[in-house]
């Protein structure tokens, strides 16, 4: 996946964000595009790209340079399987949804960016600014009628320490499946305990008590024909099945061969959320020998993975606990071991034991 950084700008505050607050944005200019489109091309025919990302900030609000290297790209001939596009929806318009469809965009709605932080409520299932019944609904609400008309779309929710059950959400798919005549797909994450999220969102032991037991709960909602935790486990499955090897080696999540993040001047970074230049990896577009700084940032991103428990731990492959910026690493490495035991067993169950699914974890 190459993953192009665009700024921090965006038209939400949200308490979960795990943006730092602290970081400042690339400085570009005018030209930044047409050289980056330049020399980007190359880069992605050499090195075989197939999965391209966007990111904020919001990235509607940099919607001019996503497109002009989009379609500069398209123009070189380049194709993509996969094209992501991370999105708090309030700012759709016809227009972004036209070009979103052009290049099969798998547009990822994030429905918890409009949720009240600290908020003991449910999520609202709001039909969106532009309902055609008129209802009175948030400012800052997706707009669901341009949702509703993507071509490729699923609504993301995530799970905090205020938010540990799904049912709430799947009512909201619901209501926006009975208003809008269409399915709605959802994809889940978890929050990252980062600088940028308020404390009161990180996930601690307590929460897993009881949120684990729910996810096996919807585990077998899944096998049981729901749709929705059908889906809610697709992409981390199909994630699961396509990095997990017993014998490989353990790899940070966001940096690598897997996840290849940039800015528009080609600086590379440990994270795709986070241009910040205490985590410049390096260039991609001039090839530099190490520094005091870039190894300094490679050690950061590496210091859960060289770890002496995670160099052997089982599921070192594939981890989803080893965020280099998590404050609650303890929590995110048993989260990790407990999800990989609940695909390893949806696994197993729709295609019987292999090698990879009965693989045992502390």
């Amino acid at each position: 996946m190459l993953n192009i950084f665009l700024g921090y700008a965006c038209n939400f505050k949200c308490g979960y964000c795990l943006q730092s607050p602290s970081s400042s944005p690339p400085r570009h200019n005018p030209q930044d595009v047409d050289r980056f489109v330049e020399k980007i091309i190359p880069y992605i025919q050499n090195n075989g790209i197939d999965e391209i990302s966007y990111w904020g900030g919001e990235p509607l609000l940099y919607w001019p340079r996503i497109k002009a290297i989009h379609e500069g790209l398209l123009r070189a001939g380049l194709t993509f399987g996969f094209v992501k596009f991370v999105t708090n929806g309030s700012l759709l318009e016809d227009h972004h949804v036209e070009v979103l469809n052009r290049w099969d965009a798998y547009v990822v709605i994030s429905h918890h960016s409009w949720q009240e932080p600290h908020s003991s409520q449910e999520p609202r299932p709001t039909l969106g600014k532009h309902s055609q019944q008129g209802e009175s609904t948030p400012p800052d609400a997706p707009s669901w009628d341009k949702v509703a008309r993507l071509c490729r779309s699923s609504v993301s929710f995530l799970f905090t320490h205020e938010d540990l059950f799904a049912w709430p959400w799947f009512r909201v798919l619901e209501d926006l499946e009975q208003h809008w005549g269409r399915p709605f797909f959802p994809y889940v994450h978890w929050v990252r305990a980062t600088e940028g999220c308020a404390p009161g969102f990180y996930l601690t032991h307590d929460d897993l008590d009881i949120h684990v037991p729910h996810l096996w709960e919807l585990a077998e909602q899944r096998l049981e024909g729901d749709r929705h935790a059908h889906f809610m486990f697709e992409g981390h499955l199909r994630d699961w099945r396509r990095d997990f090897h017993p014998d490989g080696d353990s790899k940070p999540m966001c940096h690598g061969d897997h996840h290849i993040s940039v800015d528009l001047a080609g600086n590379r970074y440990g994270c795709h959320h986070s241009a910040r230049v205490e985590l410049r990896t390096g260039s991609i577009f001039a090839p530099e020998g190490p520094t005091p700084t870039t190894e300094r940032a490679i050690a950061h991103v590496e210091k859960f993975v060289k770890s002496g428990d995670c160099m052997v731990c089982p599921i070192r492959s594939w981890c989803r606990g080893n965020c280099h910026l998590s404050n609650t690493h303890d929590v995110d490495c048993r989260l990790a071991k407990k999800k990989h035991k609940l695909l390893a067993w949806i696994d197993a169950q729709e295609n019987g034991s292999n090698n990879r699914n009965t693989i045992k974890v502390p």
